[in-house]
């Protein structure tokens, strides 16, 4: 089974905790220091591809939910 790296684990934990959310919800679930948007975005994508998070499209905007539930 694909490992988390701490970063990755943190944003998994935010995204568990709104369910499903676009970008800055995932962003403002996450505790301070937040890091910045971009970053979390940037993990995002890492996470889709090793299949542990997936996303709908609305318009520009990407909804992101977890494939994988929390253990």
């Amino acid at each position: 089974m694909k490992t988390l790296t701490k970063a990755e684990e943190q944003v998994m934990q935010a995204l568990w905790k709104v369910e499903q959310g676009f970008l800055k919800d995932i962003t403002d679930a996450i505790p301070e220091p937040k890091p910045h948007t971009n970053t979390v975005a940037t993990i995002l994508k890492i996470l889709i591809e090793k299949e542990f998070v997936a996303f709908e499209v609305f318009s520009r905007a990407h909804r992101y939910y977890p494939l994988v539930s929390k253990e």
